[in-house]
């Protein structure tokens, strides 16, 4: 089974180099495991993140770098998981360059939870020491659901409401799956474990405004598309039944 972590990053070489490490540290050996990143071309901190990256050559082969034009995550999304499936990946998981995976054997519980599924029609989510099972902040799905749904992120979004877009489709289907034994722990501003820093106050504090308030407004207003997705989920599961 060959995963797939995403990750639209920007001025954050250390925090991406954690998540690589962590979550490579932590697989079996059972996986491949590949890292697919977004960088922006306008951010300084690039050549950052390929220095970190080469003091750690193990590192090198699960790491692919797309330093493309600056864009919403919900559009840089789209464009590494588009690399990620041409790259053969199976299981998709939604990354961020502030998480850090802590529970060893994770991908294996991946496999051990999608084999419950013969469609693989379905979104699952690990404890993030934030949200539980209340919210699914960095879904994992598969090459199968995208490729039924047409999209992983909306594309529509400023920021926010990605991974709640995904989480709404999957309670729509009635497949969603908390696994609660992994953590990959967010750490988030909110929870004091890191810095207010730019690329926070980028999303909400800035010229831009806080554009949550933004792709709120375009979330309440998009369900009908979100039920469309729905469907085709539905109508795919009830062929593979």
């Amino acid at each position: 089974m060959k995963i797939a972590i995403l990750t639209p990053s920007r001025g954050r070489p250390d925090g991406f180099l954690r998540l690589v490490e962590t979550s490579i540290k932590t697989s079996s050996s059972h996986h491949q495991i590949e890292h697919h990143c977004y960088l922006d071309w306008d951010d300084a901190s690039v050549p950052l993140y390929l220095a970190s990256l080469g003091k750690q050559p193990q590192l090198l082969e699960h790491v692919f770098l797309q330093v493309n034009e600056p864009q919403s995550v919900s559009k840089s999304w789209n464009v590494i998981a588009n690399n990620a499936l041409d790259s053969g990946a199976d299981i998709i998981i939604m990354g961020n360059d502030d998480m850090a995976y802590r529970t060893q054997n994770w991908d294996q519980r991946i496999e051990e939870e999608f084999a419950k599924f013969n469609d693989n029609l379905v979104c699952m989510w690990f404890e993030d020491g934030i949200n539980a099972d209340r919210h699914c902040a960095f879904p994992i799905v598969s090459a199968e659901w995208i490729r039924t749904v047409g999209y992983f992120t909306p594309g529509i979004m400023n920021f926010g409401y990605n991974d709640t877009w995904v989480f709404d489709i999957a309670k729509i289907i009635g497949r969603t799956n908390f696994i609660s034994d992994v953590l990959t722990e967010h750490m988030h501003f909110s929870q004091h474990k890191s810095d207010f820093d730019e690329t926070y106050q980028r999303n909400r504090t800035m010229e831009a405004g806080n554009l949550y308030k933004k792709d709120e407004v375009i979330y309440n207003n998009t369900l009908f598309l979100r039920e469309m997705a729905a469907e085709k989920l539905t109508n795919a599961i009830r062929k593979a039944a």
